[in-house]
């Protein structure tokens, strides 16, 4: 079975035009319902994402392997965002991802002459920000409380309450606070 499954076979070429027609329909037309709750049970239930309480997935979203992502609860994502989550994807509870946010979990060995895949997964922990149009790299983790300014590439770790901005993004401030007592399951209608 291996054998007829392999890069180029006829068999492979039929399983690989199904698998992305599959997510062409989360990323061209189920990602368009203007209804959380709809949007909300189809990555749930057929694309087995695992979305917790009270979090929204606002429209136009883009998603690689929802069935690796795993996002809290009283989270919002926001429009046109692109999560990543072949390698992986770990989004606390109370996290605030705005629009245009890029989260990669793979990429390619630049060195390799056959350009391999390389990657790790992305976490976020508990009540980050994420300002719009940030993008954050394979294998890299969001403390809890960290926030990225618009537009930051993060390309390390960041420290547990710190601000970043930039490319790379670089420690700007630190959060004066320790505790957040808000919910960011921020939601507008039809969006």
């Amino acid at each position: 079975m291996k054998d007829k499954l392999k890069y180029g076979t006829p068999a492979r070429t039929v399983v690989d035009y199904f698998h992305f027609f599959y997510l062409g329909l989360a990323n061209h037309f189920f990602n368009k319902i203007p209804s959380y709750f709809i949007r909300k049970m189809i990555y749930r239930h057929l694309y087995r994402m695992k979305i917790g309480k009270h979090t929204n997935i606002q429209m136009n979203v883009r998603v690689y392997a929802p069935w690796k992502i795993k996002i809290g609860n009283n989270c919002s994502i926001g429009h046109d965002s692109l999560l990543d989550g072949r390698r992986g994807i770990h989004i606390g509870d109370n996290v605030d991802i705005a629009g245009y946010v890029r989260i990669f979990t793979l990429g390619h060995n630049l060195n390799d002459p056959g350009y391999a895949t390389l990657g790790a997964p992305v976490v976020i922990e508990n009540e980050a920000s994420i300002f719009t149009g940030a993008y954050i790299l394979p294998g890299k983790t969001v403390k809890r409380g960290s926030v990225l300014a618009l537009g930051a590439v993060l390309t390390k770790d960041t420290e547990p309450w710190g601000i970043y901005g930039g490319n790379p993004a670089q420690k700007i401030n630190t959060r004066k606070i320790e505790q957040l007592t808000y919910q960011r399951n921020y939601k507008r209608y039809f969006h």
